[in-house]
């Protein structure tokens, strides 16, 4: 089979991005039997994939644009593919091959921000995303949530979606917590315990009310700092607004987009990680932490309970007291701290990228 992947979203530095990574790679190391053609937009974005000696092509074209609609097609098309994955819901309306698509969450139909507020840009989302479930021979999503939502929310036939858990790189792991701090407080200038979030800084993630939990805790006496790690969204000013107007906003630390080895390092000297979304499509972040031995505290949603089962402390992310009892429990009991970190750390043995890319080169078999 020829088999076209569009890797066009590379290099984005979101979950996405290390979703289209992870699985491209792991996909190419396995898959002996079948030819691939990859589809990036710029060159430099190739470099990493000419070990595998697959054709490449490189289109120009970004994604969310126009190029994307009206000129993907006739570039997928002259390859004469068997099938292509598209990794996210941008499909090309006039793309009418064989194609499966990944659908990460339906974070921008249930909440709606910015970026999609006009209206015809919620047309333009609505059309293709539309098209992507309707069209497609097989949908992929990353939870089993995921998949309970389309297929209610837009009436898709559940045996046309299959489950495909994302995992943690396995360059998370555990580190000497001691050295790991020493690196973090000559780095980012923390100089105190802390509270850990790494992502985006959007409405659903629910910031404002982990500050405002934080807050609580300070009021309370829990001498900790709170590190927000990730770059503000500039379609969501007053998310930093917000965060930065708490009573305790000194012991506020926020280094923006930090790199994968920083990163490391910071999992691995907090001493709890926390994930307050009110919506997620899987949350890869909660099992890096875990495989960093940090115990993790997260809302109790249908998609981190299924992600973590027992690996964690759940909260009600619409009620900062709760979040704010929920974390002070924790911090105050370091058995409890131990205990969790070891759930956390078994919990992550479910999800592989080699059994994710088994199971996505199966699709594709089975789709043929």
């Amino acid at each position: 089979m020829k088999i076209g992947l569009d890797l066009r979203m590379l290099g984005g530095g979101s979950g996405i991005d290390r979703y289209i990574s992870e699985l491209s790679h792991e996909i190419l190391r396995q898959d002996r039997r079948n030819q691939y053609v990859l589809f990036f937009k710029e060159a430099d974005k190739s470099a990493d994939y000419g070990q595998y000696g697959h054709q490449i092509v490189i289109t120009g074209i970004p994604h969310y644009s126009y190029a994307e609609q009206f000129h993907l097609p006739q570039i997928l098309r002259a390859e004469k593919l068997d099938l292509v994955h598209f990794p996210h819901f941008n499909v090309p309306i006039l793309y009418r091959k064989s194609f499966v698509v990944t659908i990460h969450d339906l974070t921008h139909t249930l909440i709606p921000g910015k970026k999609k507020s006009r209206w015809f840009k919620r047309l333009a989302y609505n059309l293709v995303m539309f098209n992507a479930l309707r069209s497609s021979k097989k949908i992929i999503t990353v939870s089993q949530s995921t998949k309970n939502q389309v297929a209610k929310f837009f009436r898709i036939p559940e045996t046309k979606i299959e489950v495909v858990y994302e995992a943690a790189n396995p360059s998370y792991k555990m580190l000497d917590k001691q050295a790991a701090f020493e690196y973090v407080s000559k780095k980012f200038g923390i100089s105190k315990p802390y509270i850990l979030y790494v992502g985006v800084w959007r409405r659903y993630k629910n910031l404002p009310n982990l500050a405002l939990a934080f807050d609580k805790l300070k009021e309370r006496g829990l001498d900790f700092q709170l590190v927000l790690a990730g770059e503000p969204d500039l379609y969501y000013p007053e998310i930093k607004d917000h965060v930065s107007r708490i009573t305790y906003h000194e012991s506020l630390i926020m280094p923006g987009r930090v790199s994968d080895e920083d990163l490391l390092y910071l999992y691995n000297a907090a001493d709890l990680f926390v994930l307050p979304s009110i919506s997620e499509g899987f949350g890869l972040t909660v099992l890096e932490a875990a495989a960093c031995g940090t115990p993790i505290a997260c809302s109790d949603i249908s998609t981190l309970r299924e992600v973590m089962e027992q690996g964690a402390e759940y909260f009600d992310p619409n009620n900062a007291d709760n979040m704010a009892d929920v974390i002070r429990d924790i911090l105050s009991d370091g058995k409890k701290r131990e205990e969790l970190a070891n759930l956390a750390l078994s919990r992550i043995r479910h999800f592989s990228w080699k059994k994710a890319a088994e199971d996505t080169i199966k699709i594709y078999e089975n789709v043929i």
